[in-house]
């Protein structure tokens, strides 16, 4: 285990887990908290411990933990977090925290099903919608900011998997709709797109290896076996388009650029009837790397899919490098015009001549970026020498009309001290000096996704698990 820490970036450094649980009251504030965050701010990653920091650990694989800062009334109530516990001691999903329906919920794709949380953290169990989830579920569903229905692209990690699974949840959590998608290959579908109208389905060239599931299958894993995902020069790179609530028979599938994308901004309906969808893509993922994906860095990009002409176009719309894209989430499925990242950066891919590619590299994080899709323009908040941020979280100010209105919250990592800020923003503003930094008791790893979450959105009681 010591060999395998010490050969893996993603087991060193703010990568690395932190050992236990934590509870800690009334966190000291720099700045002032605006009053109207009355809710949790909540981010989730692997944090492995044992077998699973073995050989074969990649980034994306481990146990969940979920990190908690309770704000109420211009206070910081709370810091905890908690390892992710389901029904069965493999259900602890470590990829997104969000909240519907009533219902906080830990999510990871790839089969395994999502966990309810109680606000206050402390009990937890599976939660499958009445079964209909059981198979599996995704860590990026999509939720309608007007109906409040979930929609969700699955995939399961099989070698006799033949089909994706795109399921719409209501906003009581009722599963209404599930349709198979025949799909060859098992794709990684880490995402998807949703329009006011339809539904875009990513099959990419990153597949199930039959390779690293034989290795892991024999105890021989070599380094990111964990994840068996490998880049696949035979597979396609495809959209397919169908409709809200639709079925097989009403997709159809179109040539998309040669690429990886994990992660999309937001989609909307155009006028002409194309789709515009801004998407984080990167050249290749998996081929040369395998613990992370540290073959190269990303880019912003706008794909027009255009069901008439039967074409994908695309743009590179910034020089920045950039990952973890937010909107404000009333704008999901229209049009938008800012979005919020984390950045990355030329110096944040550690990738030498002394630094074997199959053990591979770093992906650090930088600093935050706002982006303006009408006039290109980007601008950056950098914390300070040795203090990065990850995904940035949007919240609307109450009553707010326009669409950057509110402030922007994420956690800010200082390899300084080796500690934690939840760092507040005015998302109009982001070059401004931080409106407050809540000072945590410990470093958060970096992990993957989370969200602000509301009093309003799951209830003020500490001890209600949602059923």
């Amino acid at each position: 285990m010591a060999t395998a820490t010490r050969d893996n970036p993603f087991l060193q450094g703010n990568f690395a887990p932190v050992p236990d649980e934590l509870t800690v009251a009334d966190l000291p504030v720099t700045g002032t908290l605006p009053p109207e965050l009355n809710g949790r701010f909540l981010r989730i990653g692997p944090n492995p411990v044992g077998p699973e920091t073995g050989a074969g650990h990649h980034w994306f694989i481990g146990r969940g933990m979920v990190h908690g800062v309770r704000l109420r009334e211009g206070r910081a109530e709370w810091y905890r977090n908690r390892f992710v516990r389901g029904d069965a001691p493999e259900d602890s999903p470590n990829t997104n925290v969000l909240a519907q329906g009533g219902r906080l919920l830990a999510l990871v794709e790839g089969g395994g099903a999502p966990v309810a949380i109680a606000p206050d953290l402390d009990r937890m169990r599976t939660w499958d919608s009445d079964g209909a989830l059981r198979s599996g579920f995704t860590a990026h569903p999509k939720i309608d900011p007007v109906t409040g229905e979930m929609h969700a692209v699955n995939y399961l990690i099989d070698p006799g998997s033949e089909h994706l699974r795109y399921v719409v949840v209501d906003a009581a959590g009722r599963t209404t709709h599930t349709a198979e998608l025949p799909v060859p290959g098992v794709p990684m579908v880490h995402d998807m797109a949703m329009t006011a109208t339809r539904v875009v389905v990513l099959d990419l060239p990153v597949t199930l290896s039959a390779a690293a599931v034989g290795r892991l299958a024999a105890g021989t894993p070599r380094a990111g076996d964990a994840l068996p995902m490998r880049w696949d020069d035979a597979h396609p790179s495809r959209v397919g388009v169908l409709p809200r609530g639709g079925t097989a028979d009403q997709l159809r599938w179109f040539e998309a650029p040669r690429c990886y994308v994990f992660h999309v901004l937001n989609a909307y309906d155009a006028p002409d009837g194309s789709i515009v969808m801004d998407v984080v893509r990167y050249d290749t993922v998996f081929r040369d790397s395998f613990r992370g994906p540290m073959d190269g860095l990303p880019s912003l990009a706008r794909w027009t899919v255009s069901p008439h002409r039967g074409t994908v176009s695309e743009q590179i719309m910034s020089d920045h490098a950039v990952e973890w894209p937010r909107i404000n989430q009333e704008w999901t499925g229209r049009s938008h015009r800012y979005g919020w990242f984390g950045g990355v950066g030329p110096e944040s891919l550690r990738l030498s001549d002394d630094v074997d590619r199959d053990r591979g590299g770093s992906f650090e994080p930088g600093p935050l970026v706002k982006f303006d899709t009408e006039t290109g323009r980007a601008s950056a908040h950098h914390f300070g020498a040795g203090r990065v941020t990850q995904e940035p979280a949007f919240v609307a100010r109450p009553s707010a009309a326009a669409e950057d209105d509110g402030w922007i919250l994420s956690v800010v990592h200082d390899g300084n001290t080796d500690r934690s800020e939840l760092v507040v923003l005015d998302a109009a503003d982001v070059t401004a000096a931080p409106l407050a930094r809540v000072h945590l008791p410990r470093r958060v790893p970096f992990g993957f996704h989370g969200n602000w979450v509301s009093d309003a959105e799951i209830g003020a009681r500490p001890s209600v698990l949602p059923g």
